[in-house]
């Protein structure tokens, strides 16, 4: 029309006031495409701080990472692990992963089916689903202790449950050709195996990783003790020496006196450092002295120790063992069943927990069976029991931490409460052989349970589930606000676009948008032009 309108111009000069209409539509669509423009560079501005200061979940790191709130570049890692943050770099090279090996890793993701398990700072999960503590010395001369657990067990949803998560990590190979990944959200270690707990290096004593190296010492010798016990139709004689520092020994020497007349001599040519021999000529009762000579490479030792006297009576033997004498110290019977000796196999402590939880508001029923509401009191029920024979010490604590998502403890039942750890603990007890012992403590549900999200690298924190462990685990679901769960089941569906889509979009709708701001001026000068050739008479 526009074009129709300038090419009758010059054969209608009233169309002069159809241009003048076409000038203010002009204006009009050239201020609206300028607010859309500059709405779309605002838009593109937003976006951009999404790319280069991408936002946190509100419960994206776990007092369990290695690197709180992870890390989205290799560079990033190195500097924590020059740093030694948390002590990981005492952990990597107690497992052999050097820095170079951190460098050479490559970008990959993993997926928690893989039959791979995840380190943290923290302990989550009990020993009977998978968890081990691995302690190792630090750079300051401590010591700093590491948990590792099956990755699969932090899938709490039905869907992860079933096919796994998949976490995004740097994967590489140690200095022993071992298989590793550090998961970016949380810095933590992903190994294919659990490594064997550390030992003291040769030369070196003790239990690691209190490790110690003993002083040098002069070469040295002597004979330790002789030992005779009485058995049914013999003597056992047992001899033991000492020889150290460069010191060997030869062999041990048994004289047998009986009233000062000798009456058996028993030699053997042995290295080790404890021999035994049987006196069996003990026909004739008396007064006998036995003496241990040892053969070492400093001469020949014996002492006090070494000589033993004995008298051969009637015999009496333990009715418990009969290999042994009435008056062993080795003749003691089972406290919890005197007809059994206390070194029997069936003498032993069995000390086994198990734990319970009621729902007080609701009536005083098991709260696994039921979901757990806003305000609810629940009550947990903690039994030690030795079931075994022979007393035995145990400890007995429990952690809270993702209870305490959900609830607030109100009643500790006697217990120490650490809320740096958030640990219920009480003092150590000796239970006696088929002793049991309860405790008890109270948690309430907060007045309005918070719709904060499932935590990123603790996937069990915010769950809508209270899980905790006492020799058994027990899961109590909890009625969390609808929209927690409408917002987290949509975006789970939601197509994982990213910054980088989302740039692609602003860009293209930015180009259209200029675009036709550009038409709009260009028509609007051609109107310019036209209504001047008018003016001047040349149309």
């Amino acid at each position: 029309m526009f074009r129709k309108i300038v090419s009758n111009l010059a054969f209608s000069p009233a169309l002069v006031g159809q241009i003048g209409f076409y000038a203010k539509r002009l204006r009009k669509e050239e201020a609206t495409r300028r607010l859309g423009l500059i709405f779309t560079a605002l838009a593109l501005v937003v976006q951009s701080f999404a790319v280069f200061s991408p936002p946190e979940a509100a419960n994206a790191s776990s007092s369990s990472d290695f690197i709180k709130g992870g890390v989205s570049s290799k560079e990033e890692y190195l500097r924590h692990y020059d740093q030694n943050s948390n002590n990981i770099k005492d952990l990597f090279n107690e497992l052999g992963i050097t820095r170079q090996n951190i460098k050479d890793t490559k970008t990959g993701s993993l997926n928690s089916r893989d039959g791979v398990y995840s380190w943290g700072l923290k302990s989550h999960f009990s020993k009977s689903q998978g968890e081990r503590s691995y302690t190792v010395k630090t750079a300051n001369g401590g010591t700093r202790t590491f948990y590792t657990r099956p990755l699969e067990l932090w899938d709490s949803k039905p869907y992860t449950k079933k096919y796994g998560s998949t976490y995004e990590a740097f994967v590489g190979k140690s200095s022993k050709g071992k298989y590793f990944a550090l998961l970016k959200i949380c810095g933590n270690l992903v190994l294919k195996e659990i490594p064997p707990a550390p030992k003291c290096p040769t030369g070196q004593t003790g239990t690691y990783p209190n490790c110690t190296t003993p002083p040098k010492k002069e070469p040295a010798a002597a004979c330790s003790s002789l030992k005779i016990t009485k058995l049914i139709d013999k003597y056992q004689l047992d001899g033991t020496a000492t020889a150290t520092d460069g010191a060997t020994i030869t062999g041990y020497t048994y004289v047998i006196k009986r009233d000062n007349v000798t009456i058996d001599t028993i030699t053997q040519a042995v290295n080790n450092q404890s021999s035994n021999t049987a006196f069996t000529n003990q026909t004739a009762q008396g007064a006998y002295t036995v003496t241990l000579t040892v053969a070492t490479s400093l001469g020949e030792k014996t002492g006090n120790d070494c000589v033993k006297t004995f008298t051969i009576p009637a015999p009496k033997m333990c009715p418990l063992n009969p290999s042994l004498l009435e008056n062993s110290p080795e003749c003691q019977p089972c406290p919890g069943d005197e007809n059994i000796w206390i070194k029997d196999t069936t003498c032993a402590a069995n000390v086994i927990s198990t734990k319970s939880a009621t729902n007080v508001t609701q009536g005083d029923i098991d709260a696994t069976t039921t979901t757990a509401v806003a305000s609810d009191k629940v009550t947990y029920t903690l039994n030690v029991q030795n079931t075994g024979k022979n007393s035995a010490e145990t400890a007995i604590s429990e952690n809270l931490s993702d209870v305490l998502d959900y609830a607030s403890l109100i009643d500790n039942g006697g217990g120490s409460f650490d809320p740096a750890a958030k640990t219920l603990s009480w003092p150590t007890v000796t239970l006696a052989a088929g002793e049991k012992q309860t405790r008890m403590f109270t948690i309430q549900l907060a007045s309005e349970i918070p719709a904060t999200g499932t935590g990123v690298s603790d996937k069990t924190s915010y769950d809508c589930r209270m899980d905790n462990t006492f020799g058994n685990m027990v899961s109590i679901d909890v009625d969390c606000p609808v929209q927690k769960e409408v917002v987290e089941q949509t975006v789970s569906e939601l197509p994982h676009t990213g910054p980088t889509e989302n740039m692609l979009f602003a860009g293209v709708a930015l180009a259209v948008v200029g675009y036709f701001y550009a038409r709009s001026r260009q028509m609007k000068k051609e109107v310019r032009l036209i209504r001047r050739d008018l003016n001047a008479g040349t149309i």
